[in-house]
């Protein structure tokens, strides 16, 4: 299925391939990369990510990537943690946004669908706080 480009805003939800992937390795054995190969901070599997970038019609857009909840999370001021009680219609699980991973990607090659157009006013005033604090 094509992405509707026109669904792409700034806070968009989408599904992002972060990271290279095992086909480009040149391994035979394929169990031990099932999810792409880590490179430092890389995120290098599917993840959800949000779309933080001014300019979404440029060809290289800023997200931040969602990733599982781990106890602690909310202690990180960079972080936002996200609950189903509140945000069950984005996330299924209790997630953390990880603002300090923020990460520029080719939007043609690593984006591979936009899950919502628009995320709420409070989360969004929520990640914005946290950007903010990253660079205090």
């Amino acid at each position: 299925m094509a992405i509707r480009w026109a669904d792409l805003n700034k806070y968009s939800l989408l599904w992002v391939e972060f990271g290279n992937k095992k086909e480009d390795l040149d391994c035979e054995d394929t169990r031990t990369y099932t999810h792409g190969l880590n490179m430092g901070h890389e995120f290098c599997y599917r993840h959800m990510a949000i779309v933080v970038s001014n300019d979404v019609k440029a060809d290289i857009i800023a997200v931040v990537p969602l990733t599982t909840y781990r106890e602690g999370d909310e202690n990180y001021r960079t972080n936002v943690v996200i609950d189903i009680d509140r945000y069950g219609h984005i996330v299924e699980n209790k997630t953390t946004i990880k603002v300090s991973h923020i990460r520029n990607i080719d939007k043609k090659r690593r984006v591979k669908d936009v899950i919502k157009p628009f995320i709420s006013k409070t989360l969004q005033m929520k990640i914005n706080e946290a950007i903010k604090k990253s660079f205090e």
